[in-house]
């Protein structure tokens, strides 16, 4: 029987909203961050919203989980640009559902990455760091299609 390796590492936060926007302080830290809605959503503008906040902690997990991968490798990363795109029904958000489940539905990441490596290597970085990203895993464990392309530039 294959032995379980674990290493929990608990993440906490604590939020404030009195209407809009809403503070939320990490614990244990010295960060702040204000999360909001636009005008035309009922908000205030005065910070990104939490799919937004999503959105970049997608891509800025998949770049930490790179730098860990590249040095795992033995290849230096210059530079790498992720861009990515996710497809979201609001009809549970919104009220138009009872559930919000499953409503992620469709992730597209195109990473490019400047460095020390062969398009090869590029290749398995990127499978490397799929399987590894756990923002990445929590989508694809809703059932969110996921389609990454990871190239050389």
């Amino acid at each position: 029987m294959e032995e379980k390796n674990e290493h929990v590492e608990t993440f906490k936060v604590n939020a404030e909203g009195k209407g809009w926007p809403t503070s939320v302080k990490i614990l244990g830290t010295d960060w702040t961050i204000q999360v909001d809605e636009p005008v035309e959503d009922g908000g205030t503008n005065s910070g990104a919203n939490p799919m937004q906040y999503f959105a970049a902690s997608l891509v800025a997990c998949q770049n930490e989980q790179a730098q860990v991968v590249a040095s795992e490798l033995g290849v230096t990363i210059s530079k790498i640009n992720i861009e990515a795109s996710i497809d979201l029904d609001l009809s549970g958000f919104m009220g138009m559902a009872d559930h919000s489940d499953a409503s992620y539905k469709q992730v597209k990441l195109d990473a490019t990455v400047t460095g020390n490596l062969t398009k090869a290597q590029v290749e398995t970085l990127g499978s490397k760091v799929d399987k590894r990203c756990p923002i990445l895993a929590l989508l694809r464990a809703g059932g969110c299609e996921i389609n990454s392309s990871w190239g050389l530039s």
